[in-house]
């Protein structure tokens, strides 16, 4: 199962909000006492700048130097310090300022290890947006009253820097910076490292860098992350809620430095759904420092939504949050949840509640307006939570199509509706793990980058397996061809519209070849559907018709007996087929079992046994495969069910069983004013069948792949090779009125790609 997530076809409101919120059985009103209590005589006794002049969008840290009396310098009802800054406009800004304490790291051993000789102190982080000369004072307030510093100035010159990333004015299905160029993601997830902590990330990002990636993705929680601020222990220690590990604090400032060196903007994402989920798929619900057994306030996750001392504990976060984090232009967004939809007990209302309380909290914090985002296990997401205003844009998190190509550019399609930038937050072909031995090339990750960023993607597809595939298996190579074939489009600029390529042969056999029929797995879902129920699908010499997408699972006789649904497959073909159940996961929960009627007879029986009964629930791996009967021509029926305790995934095929009344090839394209992107994939070589199945999938004849919507006059076209980024063809093509422009492409082994750039 793949690493703090579990199968899935795969953390925050003014005091004026709190009062539809509940109220916890444990107090938080008064403050903590914490290793870093003070009692002195409230007085700032200076103000220290790192540099008088510094480039605009770039970072200045004031240190102030103060003595006042407080008991946990994390919550701004015991002390709270900011700074308004003064622009030359005469704009006034405020920014929370935070507790900080340096550290130094070393490798002893292979593992990363902090030390620090100093006492915290007090910082404050700012990003100029202005050129200029500007003020700068800090306030500060305790339980005896109330101080402040005086004036330091500090100027401001012109930079390259194009500033902090937006959801696009031009068109908002994409992504500018201030200055107005364009972004579109391109890298992978790097939420945490092992023993070496930061060191990873050296290298990572460094490789990352060189491979054209610009974008990447941190978790914060749970409290076994590199980065983890809240960790269950000792308040002596510095440890449980209301409190941050200081130490993990310097991790995440050290890596957001070595992004911004190397070029590569970091999603942060705030909390997983780890912390609230009490069973299966990774629970830290009895380790996390929310828990009332560990001193938090809750009872059980579901307080997590409305009760009012989580609330003020998560305003304090987000508080320390932007006042440490958000002077980094190279933080892209604030993602409050990894996959909140799986955590225990989840209902749609309280968490969206919750989403719009934080969301407006965290603008009012904010000075420098970052993105703002959530993330859902099931494919779908919740929509509720995704049409939020507050939710400046959407991911999708997808393990486990039989053609994750399918998927991705279906779940684009479906979130452009929704008029925001949209991408695959999470991609992989099984939620269990990488498959690094079945794929050691990477099919995975590069097609799923591929056809996501010609699919109306605002960035491209996410891989989730960063540390146990990308990295052992040196994938990095994928990403410069992509990188280099998209490179200086301005994505908001051209109006793109998606578009399905027709791919015609150039030379068109006859006889016409036959090809497999392929019903790949289609919706999964463990609740009362039209999928969920008996099918009825014909299939003859041109395909398949009747109740289709058939489901992604077959439904058994025990716990889900009201969902079961036999398929029954009607067949008329003039000639014998071989026909297939290609199981993927079986249930950990019992079990399944494969039954199949040729004409009323047993024809095919396989029983997926539970090994251990159902007591270990861990999704069972080893039944995946191909099981298949002879069907001879003609006339016959075929009912494949699922007799056993719980489900199985399947998808169908007919082997030779259509006659290919067009080429084997699938393509995607998207359209603008300037530019046209298309991709192209031979039909067959899903990742299922080249890499789980290990078939040999012929390669597909010289084809013409003909594009609509393009706009009269002279087109340059290249032909890209996927895995080199090199440019196997160029032609001149003149578009006419009607729109439509032609291109030949070669022989394909596995893909190519297509650009268009108007002359």
């Amino acid at each position: 199962m793949k690493s703090g997530c579990p199968l899935s076809f795969a953390l925050l409101c003014g005091l004026l909000l709190t009062s539809s919120v509940g109220h916890s059985q444990s107090s938080a009103a008064s403050p903590l006492v914490t290793p870093y209590a003070q009692k002195g005589r409230l007085e700032i006794h200076g103000v220290s700048l790192s540099a008088p002049t510094l480039p605009r969008f770039s970072r200045l840290d004031a240190t102030v130097d103060l003595s006042a009396t407080f008991d946990n310098p994390f919550d701004p009802a015991d002390i709270a310090l900011d700074a308004r800054v003064t622009a030359p406009s005469g704009k006034t800004v405020t920014v929370p300022g935070f507790l900080y304490r340096p550290f130094q790291r070393e490798l002893k051993d292979g593992r990363e290890v902090l030390t620090s000789a100093e006492a915290p102190s007090w910082r404050v982080r700012f990003a100029p947006a202005e050129l200029g000369e500007h003020s700068l004072v800090v306030h500060v307030k305790d339980r005896s009253g109330t101080a402040q510093s005086k004036s330091v100035q500090f100027t401001v010159t012109a930079s390259a820097s194009p500033g902090f990333a937006r959801v696009s004015r031009r068109d908002p299905r994409y992504f500018d910076f201030d200055n107005g160029h364009s972004f579109f993601p391109i890298g992978a997830n790097v939420c945490w490292a092992y023993n070496r902590g930061t060191f990873d990330y050296d290298e990572w990002f460094g490789r990352y860098a060189e491979s054209g990636c610009n974008f990447g993705r941190l978790w914060l929680s749970p409290n076994w992350t590199t980065f983890a601020l809240e960790r269950a222990g000792k308040r002596a220690d510095g440890l449980g809620m209301g409190q941050f590990d200081l130490g993990n604090a310097w991790r995440i400032d050290r890596v957001l430095e070595l992004a911004t060196e190397r070029g590569l903007y970091l999603k942060l994402c705030i909390d997983s759904y780890n912390i609230l989920r009490q069973r299966d798929g990774y629970p830290q619900w009895d380790n996390t420092p929310h828990n009332a057994v560990h001193g938090g306030p809750l009872q059980r996750p579901t307080d997590f939504w409305t009760d009012s001392a989580m609330d003020k504990f998560y305003r304090d976060k987000l508080r320390y949050l932007v006042a440490r984090y958000g002077a980094f232009t190279h933080v892209f967004a604030w993602e409050f949840w990894n996959e909140v939809d799986i955590t225990t007990g989840y209902k749609t209302e309280p968490a969206r509640a919750w989403h719009e309380r934080m969301a407006r909290e965290l603008r009012a914090l904010d000075p420098w307006q970052h993105l703002i985002t959530t993330s859902f296990a099931n494919t779908p997401g919740d929509p509720v939570i995704d049409r939020l205003p507050e939710m400046d844009y959407m991911q999708t998190h997808h393990y486990g199509s039989a053609d994750l190509c399918a998927t991705i550019a279906k779940a684009n399609a479906q979130k452009a509706a929704f008029g925001k930038p949209h991408y695959i937050g999470e991609i992989g072909a099984d939620a269990g793990g990488p498959r690094e031995k079945d794929d050691p090339k990477g099919y995975q990750v590069h097609d799923a980058i591929w056809v996501s960023t010609v699919t109306g993607g605002a960035g491209c597809a996410q891989s989730w397996w960063w540390d146990n595939l990308i990295h052992p298996k040196n994938l990095y190579p994928l990403f410069p061809p992509l990188a280099k074939f998209i490179k200086d489009i301005d994505w908001p600029a051209e109006n793109f519209r998606t578009n399905s390529p027709r791919v015609e042969w150039q030379a068109r056999p006859d006889p016409l070849p036959r090809q497999d029929l392929f019903l790949e797995r289609g919706p999964t879902s463990w609740e009362k559907s039209e999928f969920n129920q008996p099918r009825r699908v014909q299939v003859t010499r041109t395909g398949a018709t009747g109740q289709l997408p058939l489901a992604g699972l077959q439904h058994g006789l025990g716990g889900h007996r009201d969902k079961h649904n036999p398929v029954t497959f009607e067949t008329d073909l003039p000639w014998a087929t071989r026909f297939e159940v290609i199981v993927g996961d079986v249930s950990g929960y019992g079990g399944a079992k494969l039954k199949a009627l040729l004409d009323g007879a047993v024809a095919l029986e396989k029983d997926f046994a539970d090994p251990d009964g159902g007591d270990n629930t861990r999704t069972l791996k080893q039944y995946a495969g191909a099981y298949g009967i002879e069907i001879p021509a003609g006339k016959h029926t075929l009912v494949v069910e699922n007799m056993g305790a719980d489900w199985f995934m399947a998808s169908y095929r007919f082997r030779d069983a259509i006659e290919a009344a067009r080429p084997p090839v699938l393509a995607w394209g998207l359209v603008g004013s300037k530019t046209a992107l298309a991709w192209a994939r031979v039909e067959g070589r899903t990742w299922q069948h080249v890499c789980a199945l290990k078939e040999n999938v012929p390669p597909a004849p010289p084809t013409v792949l003909t594009l609509s919507g393009l706009a009269a006059g002279c087109w340059q076209v290249e032909v890209w090779d996927t895995w080199t980024g090199e440019i196997r063809d160029r032609q001149e093509v003149a578009v006419s009125a009607s729109g439509e422009a032609q291109v030949k492409l070669p022989q394909l082994e596995h893909d190519a790609a297509v650009r268009w750039r108007r002359q």
